[in-house]
């Protein structure tokens, strides 16, 4: 390397490799600073992965201005690319110090995105509201093939108090449940990362979610209007009565005095006193010597005829 790539690259004499990044472990960007106060400088960039000759960046165009992109034909994971780039002046060439990446270390997923809530319980009076949040991630394909795996961050903040926030922190799934927020506004927010890597997405757009509580009064009033319809309810449709027979205890039917029942009943048309009788029984009994004497008289009037 010549000695002018050795001067420092804080004071822009020199580009340097300030970050690389990749949303999802299939491609990946790096970006670099150009060098301080030169007109009509180009830039190349060459990077090598393993013990593989040098190659010269893919892609200037994709990333914006002074990157270089790796589409997934050229990202490897777990391959250490090391890369440089080199300043093209007329004074001559200005290379870089080297940088070397992972790719899965530069991960840094795009933020999530559709926050959402429900309402879990209405707040009434002083007591709190509960609220599920919810939200969808960006790669939701790589997540459940097990590719990467996610933690979320959420943070919240009263409107009211704008400099405290909440953080909901290490949570490995895409919704969290909130217990009894008090009456107020607020706003919500959320991000994510790998968890083999330490950058996090930038935080995804809020959400306000104003949490109103309901008077006592108004639950009581309607307690007072649900009796006071029972009431009514009752007075515009008593109850119907039982059929019975006027002039009729069910007790005397119950206990069977059979001549009140006559008494009562005996102003009705075609009604009948029942008649009590007594059953006979005779007893008859027959000599046989006379159903000899008749059978015999058969057949002599059998005979005769």
């Amino acid at each position: 390397m010549s000695s002018s790539a050795q001067i420092s690259s804080n004071n822009g004499t020199r580009p340097y490799i300030y970050r690389c990044r990749s949303p999802n472990m299939e491609i990946f960007t790096c970006w670099w600073r150009p060098i301080a106060n030169q007109d009509n400088v180009t830039y190349t960039l060459q990077y090598t992965t393993g013990e593989r000759a040098p190659q010269e960046c893919p892609d200037y165009v994709s990333g914006g201005i002074n990157s270089c992109f790796f589409d997934a034909r050229h990202t490897q994971v777990w391959e250490m690319y090391c890369m440089n780039v080199t300043a093209h002046t007329r004074a001559g060439p200005i290379a870089s110090r080297k940088h070397c990446v992972d790719v899965a270390d530069i991960v840094e997923i795009d933020p999530p995105f559709n926050l959402s809530y429900v309402m879990l319980n209405e707040s009434v009076g002083e007591s709190g509201c509960s609220i599920l949040l919810s939200w969808l991630n960006p790669i939701e394909s790589q997540v459940r093939e097990g590719w990467i795996t996610l933690v979320y961050e959420l943070r919240y903040r009263h409107l009211a108090q704008p400099d405290n926030w909440r953080v909901k922190e290490r949570l490995r799934e895409p919704h969290v449940e909130l217990l009894d927020l008090p009456v107020g506004k607020y706003e919500f927010m959320v991000r994510c990362r790998s968890t083999n890597s330490k950058h996090w997405s930038t935080w995804s757009e809020s959400i306000n979610i104003s949490i109103i509580s309901r008077p006592l009064s108004a639950v009581i009033d309607f307690f007072l209007c649900l009796c006071s319809s029972c009431r009514i309810k009752s007075f515009l449709l008593p109850p119907i009565p039982k059929p019975r027979i006027r002039g009729i205890e069910p007790v005397l039917l119950k206990k069977g005095k059979i001549d009140e029942i006559n008494r009562h009943f005996s102003s009705f048309h075609g009604y009948k006193s029942p008649q009590y009788s007594i059953e006979m029984c005779y007893q008859v009994s027959v000599d046989p010597s006379t159903m000899h004497s008749n059978e015999g008289g058969d057949k002599n009037l059998s005979g005769y005829t």
